[in-house]
């Protein structure tokens, strides 16, 4: 590499505008609604405001830009009209196409015109444009775009630097590595990457932002915008600073509307429901003071044993106490909007005393300790035998045919599950059951 004059640049991608916000659990009040709508459009703007505030030289966006399914009229004006911000800036921009938004057609629409400093890379192979700042190459952009939505072509191995060249920089949507909940699209290896030459590469695909090598810098953006309860904390983009030496500087900025927040809370030391709901309004109000102004999506789960845990098993109990925090959280500024509350509390009894009763109690209890000593086992026989029961005594409850199975999730549990949580559960189930039962005699 020859010698550099310093620059920045801005590193986005998976911005799926006008995508619809999935998985919420309860329907949303009209002016959280409003905000999730144009969630991914306003975070879109965030980073063009972004690139604006920072005097980046030019932006690079790695794919799924929008969904392939769904290209509205919306998301598509709003991306061409933050381009065209850029470009008036003097910024240029360079996109390639992934999987939700291939160049087969279906996402863009053709009647909208996108500024001459807007660089589209092609299909049929990596292309190679240089940035020019006051007429001198100080960057190189390296990318090919996919042409339909499934891509399983290793695209990194097509990627080479000239070794005397400018910096490089590698703009490409893919897998690195086989990455689990992802689809396998142009998938390629760490070693590709090496090989490749790149000084940095500017990756999409993955909606949790971070590094994945350290030389070459290979980084995922992320999302602008998290869209469903799996995608947690701050979500944005990357500023990236180089030097005259070659050496990268990546800084995360957050640039989204709404984050997801999961909160846990005891009620061990809770002693009414006064006090649960102080707890509650404490932990939402920490949340708040935590979100540096973005509003949230809560989900509160209830643990721990105490005299409440009969309170929140009454019915309408959790569908009131959601209702009076919410009554609270949605301000001019924002909101924090508590989505789902879980009750996941157990019985106000001390186990290990109940567990030695001489009585049907302490039978069950001495039972499912066996069951769950023997499912985590290390002997391979013992664990067989007693999954093999497990999944055996739930099986005609994920039968379609019984009327049970509508209330049960979509998939089958696995063994982890079983064992684990599900186990817990119905322990917990029962022994409020039994106790009920014990008392009523």
């Amino acid at each position: 590499m020859s010698s550099l004059q310093p620059f920045r640049f801005l590193h986005t991608g998976d911005l799926h505008l006008d995508s619809p916000i999935e998985g919420l659990a309860s329907e949303a009040p009209p002016d959280v609604l409003t905000v999730l709508r144009h969630a991914t459009t306003e975070a879109w703007r965030s980073v063009v405001r972004t690139a604006l505030a920072e005097s980046v030289d030019f932006v690079v966006v790695a794919g799924d830009v929008f969904e392939v399914a769904s290209p509205t009229l919306l998301g598509q004006t709003r991306f061409r009209d933050g381009l065209a911000e850029l470009a008036a800036a003097g910024i240029r921009s360079f996109v390639v196409h992934g999987n939700h938004d291939p160049l087969d057609g279906r996402s863009w629409a053709p009647s909208l015109e996108f500024p001459a400093a807007v660089h589209r890379f092609g299909t049929a192979a990596v292309e190679n444009v240089p940035v020019l700042r006051d007429g001198h190459e100080i960057a190189r952009i390296h990318g090919r775009s996919y042409p339909t939505t499934a891509v399983s072509e290793n695209y990194a191995a097509g990627f080479r630097a000239d070794p005397a060249g400018p910096f490089s920089i590698g703009l490409l949507h893919t897998n690195v590595g086989d990455r689990p909940g992802h689809a396998n699209y142009a998938p390629c290896s760490l070693e590709d990457l090496r090989a490749s030459g790149m000084d940095y590469w500017a990756l999409g695909h993955i909606h949790q932002p971070g590094q994945v090598l350290a030389d070459p810098p290979a980084f995922y953006s992320g999302i602008p915008q998290g869209r469903d309860p799996g995608e947690l904390g701050a979500r944005g983009c990357y500023v990236v600073d180089v030097d005259a030496a070659g050496r990268v500087n990546p800084r995360f900025v957050a640039t989204d509307v709404v984050r997801w927040q999961p909160l846990d809370l005891s009620i061990s030391s809770v002693a009414d429901d006064e006090a649960l709901g102080r707890a509650a309004r404490a932990a939402i109000g920490a949340a708040i003071e935590a979100a540096d102004g973005r509003s949230l999506v809560i989900r509160l789960r209830i643990s721990g044993r105490g005299p409440l845990h009969g309170h929140l098993a009454r019915t309408g109990y959790i569908q009131d106490l959601r209702e009076l925090l919410n009554e609270e959280g949605i301000g001019a500024s924002g909101f924090a909007w508590v989505e789902s509350i879980r009750d996941a509390t157990r019985p106000d009894v001390d186990l290990e005393v109940r567990r030695e009763a001489p009585d049907f109690v302490g039978d069950f209890l001495r039972t499912a300790a066996s069951a769950r000593r023997s499912v985590r086992t290390t002997d391979p026989d013992e664990h067989e035998r007693w999954t093999a029961a497990l999944r055996t005594a739930v099986a005609p409850l994920f039968d379609e045919s019984q009327r049970g199975r509508r209330h049960l999730r979509d998939a089958r549990p696995d063994d982890d599950e079983l064992s684990g949580r599900l186990l817990d559960d119905a322990e917990a189930m029962a022994i409020d059951l039994l106790l009920t039962a014990e008392d009523e005699r």
